[in-house]
């Protein structure tokens, strides 16, 4: 994966003004997805990963906009995770893969099993809580 800092230059991310109005809106939206993807989780598998995983990238555009960044990447969003200590290397892997993961689904109509999607929407809870401790320190 590449760094933060080659999205930036690249433009994929670019600087503007704090927004915390946007910020509290991303989170709450976020909170409602994540809400929503255990809920259909038995029943519609491909739907849970991609709420689950959006629900990420919401949360992580909330912590770009309250750091005055706004991003048209999720692989950048993934990078800038890559900032703090309290993701390892194998959590940004790993959200990596749900991100190819939820791209296939979106856009190629691949399915996946229920058991391997409630695996990845409990990892992505776990990914939530810590990205939200991290916006209550802002």
């Amino acid at each position: 994966m590449l760094s933060f800092e080659y999205y930036v230059k690249n433009k994929d991310v670019r600087r503007k003004s704090i927004d915390k109005k946007l910020a509290k809106s991303l989170v709450d939206s976020s909170k409602d997805r994540l809400q929503f993807a255990d809920s259909i989780a038995n029943k519609k598998p491909r739907y849970a990963l991609e709420n689950a995983y959006e629900s990420i990238i919401e949360l992580t555009d909330a912590l770009l906009s309250l750091k005055g960044y706004k991003s048209w990447s999720h692989e950048a969003n993934i990078a800038f995770l890559k900032k703090f200590n309290e993701f390892s290397l194998t959590d940004i892997e790993r959200l990596d893969k749900i991100r190819r993961k939820r791209h296939s689904s979106k856009y190629y109509g691949i399915s996946f099993e229920v058991t391997e999607v409630k695996k990845d929407v409990e990892f992505l809870n776990r990914i939530d809580k810590k990205v939200r401790k991290l916006l209550e320190g802002n």
